[in-house]
């Protein structure tokens, strides 16, 4: 087993095996929406031979392994989905990892800042070293499953061959500690003391000083030569080295990390830096903040094998709700003072990888977006269309968008994709590019995006079920069937895109596209409408055109609404 289910959510409903028909006929009108007429016959015929041949099969095994798991507390995805992530070999900041900038302010800047972080992150994390988190409830009123909140106890990914290992932190509120990564340093430092309390804010100050008046720049950065990825990460594996093995073990335990940048400006460059160049985090810790020191830039940089956005939104607005002045803190006299780790016999050759994150690009860009419309649009509707939109008026057709959507309502649950680009949206939208779009194309896109939605709601879309039954199908056989290797658009990231809905909690974030041509897209409601953060690699076309869309797009959609 690589994961482990919340005691307290093992009860939550079992995440439904959609029934094999509805994922494929899904799936189906999925590929009508980005093929011709001879792409459209192929899968359909595709369909067919898996329906004809391996499928039953398939379906059978799945849902047999779903009853076997739901048993454990768990689902039926939950393992194998891990997994994809324990064995991607490549650079983490440059695939799978995000980083979320935070609405956290602080009441002071330099030192007093740092020590209010510190109290407000820090109280939510010992909170899950106790083992005390709340429950977590929807909008609902639901309850949300646990899993993810382990995490906020420490740990750490630990790079191996062909697949990672996932290394839980030792238990208890007690003599727990954090990392503190300056100038390419990383110093253990204190959180709590004999009693499992945060320490009293004089002694945290005085810690914080401590580390801040080591201006001499590290000989050897502690955090950079984790970003090369496990390829070459599990081959040296230094941790496993009698002079690191002890060292290691306390990166292991610290409850999280918070990396202090006195270069840091309130800036989507500085955003851009922190989740992409080697050096900003030690990029296995499941998260990893980073904080400006003068003024109110924070953000967190996840390692997303464990944890899910929704989780960490919680997380944000329970630091928010932190009451300072009803802290219970304790002071130590005994307590260690600020240690510095220090990695022995470790070189590695970082040019690839900074070469890579300086490919990386990442603009913001805030389109208009109407509250008074004829009929309701929900926010992420209508981002949705403005990007495909875009991709109209830059590529002259459009490509498979993916919507994150929550599934921790569930047992185990962690996400599911919504695939935004339907029949009647691309329909609506060629129309409209064309200046000949109805009301009745619109009314009908609308309620495409609705109807994804409340399947997903139900755990009744097609990507994570097509994904299981091609990793049976490895074992079992059909992995090569037509209907896994070819005219697969339906499944295609080329805009990854992710929401939390307002900045009120995480403001933005920032991650790397799906697909080596594509994009990664967060977008956001601000006052000033929608803003969409977008990253892309060299690799991606036309991508300032593309952006330089997105204005246009929200023009065309919200004066067309306006006419109505």
């Amino acid at each position: 087993m690589r994961t482990y289910p919340h005691h307290l959510t093992a009860d939550l409903p079992e995440l439904p095996v959609p029934r094999l028909d509805e994922s494929l006929e899904r799936y189906r009108t999925a590929s009508a929406a980005l093929y011709g007429p001879e792409g459209e016959a192929d899968v359909n015929q595709a369909i067919a031979d898996l329906m004809m041949g391996y499928a039953p099969a398939l379906q059978q095994t799945l849902e047999d392994y779903a009853a076997t798991m739901a048993q454990t507390g768990s689902n039926w995805m939950v393992e194998q989905w891990m997994e994809r992530y324990l064995t991607n070999r490549a650079p983490l900041q440059l695939t799978t990892n995000a980083t979320y900038q935070l609405n956290l302010p602080t009441a002071a800047t330099g030192v007093d800042r740092i020590v209010e972080l510190l109290q407000r992150i820090g109280s939510i994390h010992i909170l899950q070293a106790k083992r005390a988190t709340p429950a977590e409830l929807d909008l609902q009123g639901r309850r949300m499953s646990m899993d993810g909140w382990a995490e906020f106890n420490g740990g750490i990914r630990t790079p191996a061959i062909d697949e990672d290992l996932w290394m839980r932190a030792g238990t208890g509120p007690t003599y727990r500690t954090i990392g503190i990564l300056y100038q390419g340093r990383m110093w253990e430092v204190a959180l709590t003391g004999p009693e499992g309390k945060l320490l009293d804010p004089d002694q945290l100050r005085s810690f914080v000083k401590t580390v801040l008046q080591q201006t001499e720049p590290a000989h050897q950065h502690f955090a950079a030569f984790s970003s090369i990825g496990s390829e070459l990460l599990s081959l040296g594996a230094p941790w496993d080295a009698a002079e690191n093995r002890s060292m290691y073990n306390r990166l292991v335990n610290m409850l999280f990390t918070l990396t202090l940048d006195p270069e840091a400006t309130n800036d989507v460059d500085t955003l851009a830096r922190w989740a992409f160049e080697p050096g900003y985090a030690w990029v296995y810790k499941p998260l990893s903040y980073l904080a400006a020191l003068d003024s109110d830039l924070l953000a967190v940089h996840v390692e997303h094998s464990v944890i899910e956005p929704g989780t960490l939104a919680t997380a944000v607005a329970r630091m928010q709700a932190v009451d300072l002045e009803a802290l219970d803190a304790q002071y130590d006299a005994y307590v260690a003072k600020p240690h510095e780790l220090v990695w022995h016999g470790v070189a590695y050759d970082l040019s690839p990888v900074e070469a890579a994150a300086h490919a990386m690009h990442a603009e913001r860009v805030i389109v208009r977006r109407d509250e008074n419309l004829p009929f309701p649009i929900s926010f992420e509707a209508g981002a949705q269309l403005i990007l495909m939109i875009a991709q109209v008026l830059t590529y002259g057709y459009i490509r498979g968008q993916s919507e994150v959507f929550d599934m921790r309502h569930f047992r185990a649950g962690r996400t599911e994709v919504i695939r935004p680009v339907t029949v009647q949206a691309v329909n609506f939208v060629t129309a409209l590019v064309q200046g000949q779009a109805t009301e009745e194309q619109f009314a009908a896109a609308l309620t495409a995006h609705r109807d994804w939605v409340g399947a997903a709601n139900m755990g009744k879309v097609f990507d994570r079920h097509l994904m299981m039954l091609e990793y049976i199908a490895q074992e079992l056989g059909g992995a090569e069937a037509d209907f896994f290797t070819k005219n697969t658009k339906a499944r295609e990231n080329f805009l990854s895109t992710s929401t939390l809905g307002s900045a009120e909690v995480v403001v933005r974030s920032l991650f790397a596209p799906a697909c080596v041509d594509g994009f990664g897209v967060s977008y956001t409601s601000t006052l000033d409408g929608i803003e969409f953060m977008v990253t892309w690699g060299d690799e991606a076309r036309q991508a300032e055109i593309f952006l330089s869309k997105l204005e246009p797009a929200a023009e065309l959609l919200y004066n067309f609404t306006t006419a109505i």
